[in-house]
């Protein structure tokens, strides 16, 4: 018999991801009688000629921005594999990205999927929309093969080193198997280090304790980043006063602690219980335990230089290079909004750690890492992951895969490190500055079709 903890949550999370499609379906069927599958040459409620390119070329795709937008938001938010990221193996076709970000790609998708559904039902006008979608289509390659080609001013690349543990989520916190997780992140962090990376990544909680209060755990830290010669990032727990955090700590290559930050946005039923006074029952109904974190309150941005002395032609020259990130944790990376506030304060590339070990093996590691090729791609930044399990990788600035953690054609439970360099190109994009504007102006076309054809149904 099925454990009812688990037929009790998957119910929780099916229920929240079927409301952004139902919402969906609710708005594109009014006023009743009025969707595109009841839409013929002889249009009902008198919805004739521009009114069906309103409705197909704007209206549907603009409530599927809508919906996918407060998938994003409502209930704490859960913007998981939205519609876009199906491209994401497209680089090309997303770096529109940048201007409108993820939505903009969603509404594409489906403007393309109702021309192409109109012209089979041969629906009036469908002609006339085809070849309007046809022309954005090419404008929108157009500008991102011209965005992938754009070359930037030389400077040096920094040197990055993900280490992979591969730790099974039943041991990372069973305290018979904790010196056996840090000998294995050792042993993996002193072979990277014989490529001299300037900076080390560990994954999200990849110490089985809390670095700041154990003091051997502390000293092997500090003695691991002094001999690699590195600055060290690293996922750990973090106590103040009552409250544990989830937190990405970064050291000097001499193993000083330069900052810490603080995981913002906790995973509901997870790391906490959302409205505790009216659903505390549903705690003995999930099948995972539930932490009880506090939330951080700062978008920190880490910094750090690097000084490098060249010899050319006999001549000595001394170079320092200032790098500045920031950390995402666990899903933070999913939310649009979260990378462009890091960027916008400074960060000139991010690091997500993560522990997707709750997925097992399954697709759920690479939907998540898809979330971070559409962050790199929107911010103009690259991405570096760094996940327990796997997908850990290195991700440019127009959202292409360059390094990835992998034992022969696995790059989830498998244990292992890369080395890889990145380049930082020193650009503010469109969506950094002003965000998800686009999916605004969506939900203004949305509420504009809901009243046009209300009034419409009315005069009728």
């Amino acid at each position: 018999m099925a454990d009812p903890r688990h037929l009790s949550g998957t119910i929780v999370l099916i229920t929240l991801l079927a409301l952004a499609p139902a919402i969906f379906c609710f708005l594109t069927s009014m006023p009743p009688g009025s969707s595109i599958a009841d839409i013929n040459t002889r249009s009902i409620y008198g919805l004739h000629g521009k009114y069906i390119i309103f409705r197909a070329a704007a209206f549907i795709p603009a409530a599927w921005v809508f919906t996918e937008y407060l998938r994003t938001y409502l209930f704490t938010g859960f913007p998981w594999s939205l519609l876009a990221y199906s491209q994401t193996l497209n680089p090309s076709f997303i770096q529109i990205a940048d201007v409108t970000g993820a939505y903009g790609i969603s509404f594409l998708i489906v403007l393309f999927n109702v021309g192409v559904y109109m012209a089979a039902k041969r629906i009036s006008k469908s002609l006339y929309l085809l070849i309007a979608i046809s022309i954005i289509f090419a404008l929108v390659l157009i500008y991102g093969q011209y965005k992938m080609r754009l070359t930037f001013p030389a400077m040096n690349k920094l040197k990055v080193a993900i280490v992979q543990g591969n730790i099974p989520q039943e041991k990372k916190w069973d305290p018979r198997y904790r010196n056996f997780i840090i000998d294995r992140y050792e042993a993996l962090t002193e072979k990277a280090a014989l490529e001299d990376p300037d900076l080390i990544i560990w994954p999200e909680t990849s110490i089985p304790g809390y670095f700041e209060d154990e003091q051997d755990i502390k000293d092997r830290l500090t003695d691991l980043a002094i001999e690699a010669d590195a600055f060290f990032l690293f996922g750990t727990l973090r106590q103040k006063k009552e409250k544990v955090y989830n937190s990405a700590i970064l050291l000097s290559a001499q193993g000083k602690a330069l900052g810490k930050y603080d995981k913002i946005h906790l995973v509901p039923f997870g790391e906490y219980v959302p409205l505790r006074f009216l659903s505390g029952g549903l705690r003995e109904l999930i099948d995972k335990p539930i932490g009880d974190f506090g939330g951080g309150n700062r978008f920190k941005v880490f910094k750090f230089r690097l000084s490098n002395t060249i010899n050319q032609g006999g001549q000595i020259q001394k170079t320092t290079e200032f790098y500045n990130f920031s950390a995402l944790i666990c899903f933070e990376d999913i939310f649009p909004d979260m990378s462009r506030r890091f960027v916008k304060q400074g960060a000139r590339f991010l690091v997500n750690i993560t522990n997707d070990a709750w997925f097992g093996k399954s697709a759920a590691p690479f939907q998540h890492a898809q979330g971070s090729i559409f962050r790199a791609v929107e911010n103009k930044v690259p991405v570096i992951r760094a996940a327990n399990t796997g997908v850990s990788c290195v991700i440019d600035h127009c959202g292409r895969v360059v390094a990835i953690v992998k034992q022969g054609k696995e790059a989830i439970a498998v244990k292992g490190y890369i080395n890889s360099a990145i380049s930082l190109p020193a650009i503010k994009t469109i969506y950094t500055r002003l965000g998800d504007l686009f999916a605004w102006f969506c939900i203004l076309v949305t509420f504009f079709g809901i009243a046009n054809f209300y009034l419409k149904t009315r005069k009728i």
